[in-house]
């Protein structure tokens, strides 16, 4: 499924109208007729024949109009006008429709079991106004959004302070950015007419795992060699869980360049890696490496990782890798992957996390393509792109919001990787597996306990899904 900016469905919008597909106020009586499947059906499912409506004086605000138009009689709409201005061509249509049907206007949002909000649309950005805020202030009861939560940014996911959270939101055509980085509650999609075309040239999409063929004549040296460069001494639990990533990906071998007490750690869990001094790890040789996990901040560290970097190898960089990295930042000629977490990235860009929020995807697609790299940037959502593709996997799991989390997926990537997959393809594979084996996991343990090795457990799980395509 595609993802599109609100600038793109609103040009999308518009070529709907101008070849003639549907007049604009069809395009809203559509859209209206899509959010009554989906609010009726959640006001029955909350035993509710009462509805408060929310209306803007936009082509938001228009389609709560339409939509009050086809609640009433039945389920009893009441409409509380919102914002200054005149209303847009389409919006004034359905308000008078509104008004020549009797549907009662209010002043006060109390005594409503539920509400539909369509105060803005996809362009707001800013504040809320004082008097918006102060009706939203006033709502406590469960909340349906219109396309996007009210005050919410349609590109960034960032709201306003006195946004709406809702409980449900309704979208048209195809996903927002919002809907993917942020807390929209429920998110349902509705077509409306608009024509599939139109998306063609779009790039941005949810993220569909790939993975290559396994046979079963296959060998060890068939499916690639990965190289390690983890774990400091005080961090071999990092070590382990970067290898347990990469045991998990399907490479036929994995070498771990380890300082020695992690090396002795590594050695009393694992029978799968070779397990060397990190003196050993050149001349390069294998398919792929993974630097960083662990790996510490010492002077020598840093000079392993900037010879890795300059090698013409394919390459992970994760953790203190990143740090390192900081310090000499240039394009490569080999696939590398980086996989910062928004700390991670903020400090790479000379930023902070909370300016990176407000344009991530802008920031995440612009690093990519200046430093030719995959950048896997991880949070609640996390984004996968190489500057010209980008995929956003959007499925929340607050187990993986543990230390070690990261050690795990990025061992997984560089394992798929070094397997001969293409370097994008990898990386949207690894954290696909990586944040599904959490879910899996949640199943039967709570989030709140669950560590990393034990989602390790169910990557195996993912695997099994995956392949036999019920996923």
């Amino acid at each position: 499924m595609k993802i599109v900016t609100p600038a793109q469905m609103k040009k999308m919008d518009l070529r709907t109208v101008e070849e003639g597909y549907f007049t604009s106020l069809r395009l809203m009586q559509n859209a209206a007729e899509a959010l009554y499947e989906e609010i009726t059906c959640w006001m029955e499912q909350k035993g509710a024949d009462r509805i408060l409506l929310l209306a803007g004086t936009g082509n938001n605000g228009g389609d709560a109009y339409a939509l009050a138009c086809l609640l009433y009689p039945v389920y009893q709409p009441a409409i509380l006008p919102v914002g200054e201005g005149e209303r847009s061509p389409d919006c004034e249509y359905y308000y008078q429709k509104c008004k020549k049907l009797g549907i009662p206007f209010v002043s006060d949002p109390a005594d409503y079991p539920l509400v539909a909000e369509g105060v803005f649309g996809t362009g707001f950005h800013g504040e809320l106004p004082g008097e918006v805020k102060k009706v939203f202030e006033k709502i406590h009861v469960p909340v349906a959004a219109i396309d996007l939560p009210g005050g919410m940014n349609g590109e960034s996911g960032v709201s306003a302070e006195g946004a709406l959270k809702p409980e449900l939101t309704v979208t048209f055509a195809y996903p927002k950015p919002c809907h993917l980085l942020a807390d929209c509650g429920k998110v349902v999609v509705k077509d409306i007419g608009i024509p599939p075309k139109y998306a063609d040239t779009i790039d941005r999409e949810t993220l569909r795992p790939c993975y290559a063929e396994r046979s079963d004549w296959g060998h060890k040296n068939r499916y690639g060699t990965v190289g390690l460069l983890v774990g400091a001494p005080q961090y071999p639990g990092a070590a382990a869980l970067a290898l347990t990533g990469a045991l998990k990906s399907g490479v036929g071998l994995v070498f771990g360049y380890l300082p020695k007490p992690a090396r002795n750690a590594a050695a009393a869990k694992f029978y799968g890696p070779v397990l060397q001094s990190p003196g050993k790890l050149f001349p390069l040789k294998w398919n792929a490496y993974l630097v960083g996990s662990g790996l510490g901040r010492s002077r020598a560290a840093g000079v392993k990782m900037k010879k890795l970097w300059r090698s013409e190898y394919p390459l992970v960089v994760d953790g203190d890798g990143l740090w390192h990295l900081q310090k000499f930042l240039f394009p490569r000629k080999a696939a590398t992957v980086l996989t910062p977490h928004m700390g991670e990235f903020a400090r790479l860009l000379g930023s902070t996390p909370e300016e990176l929020r407000q344009n991530r995807l802008q920031r995440a697609e612009e690093f990519a393509a200046c430093y030719g790299c995959i950048l896997v940037l991880k949070d609640a959502a996390t984004v996968v792109t190489d500057g010209k593709k980008t995929a956003v996997l959007s499925a929340p799991c607050s187990a993986l919001a543990k230390g070690g989390s990261g050690d795990l997926l990025a061992g997984l990537i560089a394992g798929i990787l070094a397997g001969g997959c293409d370097a994008l393809e990898a990386a949207k594979l690894g954290v696909y597996l990586h944040n599904r084996a959490a879910h899996l996991a949640c199943k039967a343990q709570s989030p709140r306990a669950l560590q990393s090795e034990e989602i390790a457990e169910k990557i195996s799980d993912a695997w099994m899904e995956l392949e036999d395509e019920a996923f």
